[in-house]
């Protein structure tokens, strides 16, 4: 009897064990904070209005244009259940939105997927009916373009993904921590070799990188659609740009036409121990810890109680022995 009822609990606590430390790194992942967007003029009420079939707006082709960027943020949040990188041209020959989303690498697809959903709202909240934006989340980015695709040139070149005219490998966006590192003996030249090893990283991690070198932590990222010799490339620049840009800055984010660089100074980084900017392996091993041990000593005191229960049941003597033995130890 005592063994047919631990048995589905020995199952139940397996299971959670299993699953334990998927949800906790999950959970301590920043991936919805908003980093910037780049909208151009356009009515940030316009998605609503077409959704919500307002009788007050009743201009044709913004309504057309509308249903068009519905229609293409619905396809990307629907394919980053699948992938991390994908891009599309949603609409007809009157009005089509072309463009694509990309999630960090190292992020599960679910975080993905969550990721992309919150772009989503995030972007017709912030950009509504814009003709072309890019928005940038912690975990995933979007760019698109509304584009008219009733010509052989236009169809031609919808896959050219400079959708806002942003010179090629263009300073797009920046962020410089306000801490000064003048102070810091050897901070240049550690922060050259990191990102130096970042320029070559990138290319043998296929678009991605992700490494601590001293006191440094440094992660590197292309575009999908950016081939493997111009991703180097592209990562080489936003080094150079994060030297020129933010000089004495202990972490900076430098965002480029087709990459992203970003380095964070943590003095108390030990060599060779990389850790995500989001939580370190510290936190994260004791939360995990304390919650092991929560459900193990609940899943004990379930088993200790059925265990009684059975032995009541049986009218075994034992049983008030072994209730005393409890209450005891509980006072104890």
């Amino acid at each position: 009897m005592v063994v047919y009822l631990i048995s589905p609990i020995a199952r139940t606590l397996a299971l959670i064990f299993i699953s334990l430390p998927s949800l906790i790194n999950t959970s301590q992942l920043d991936y919805d904070t908003l980093v910037f967007s780049q909208c151009d003029s356009s009515d940030t009420n316009i998605l609503q209005k077409v959704t919500t079939k307002d009788p007050s707006y009743s201009n044709p082709n913004l309504l057309l244009r509308a249903q068009a960027l519905y229609s293409f943020l619905s396809k990307l949040e629907s394919e980053s259940s699948r992938a991390k990188f994908f891009n599309t041209l949603v609409g007809n020959e009157q009005h089509a939105v072309s463009g694509w989303f990309q999630c960090r690498e190292d992020y599960p697809s679910e975080i993905c997927h969550r990721c992309v959903r919150e772009l989503r709202d995030i972007s017709s909240r912030l950009c509504g009916n814009a003709t072309s934006a890019r928005v940038h989340l912690r975990g995933c980015h979007m760019v698109y373009e509304i584009e008219h695709v009733d010509t052989p040139t236009s169809q031609a070149n919808h896959h050219n993904y400079k959708l806002l005219e942003t010179p090629e490998r263009g300073l797009i966006h920046k962020i410089c921590d306000g801490a000064t590192a003048e102070t810091l003996v050897g901070f240049e030249e550690m922060r050259t070799v990191a990102l130096t090893a970042a320029e070559t990283g990138v290319v043998d991690g296929h678009g991605f990188y992700e490494e601590s070198y001293k006191l440094l932590h440094v992660v590197a990222q292309c575009d999908g659609h950016v081939e493997a010799c111009d991703c180097g490339e592209c990562v080489s620049a936003a080094a150079a740009a994060a030297a020129e840009e933010c000089p004495w800055s202990t972490a900076s984010q430098i965002y480029l036409e087709g990459c992203y660089v970003g380095y964070t100074y943590n003095p108390h980084e030990y060599p060779g121990d990389s850790y995500h900017e989001e939580g370190g392996k510290t936190s994260t091993g004791k939360s995990l810890a304390i919650v092991v041990g929560g459900v193990a000593a609940l899943v004990f005191v379930a088993i200790f109680f059925l265990f009684l229960k059975s032995l009541r049941r049986k009218g075994d003597g034992t049983f008030n022995l072994l209730l005393f033995f409890y209450l005891s130890l509980s006072i104890i």
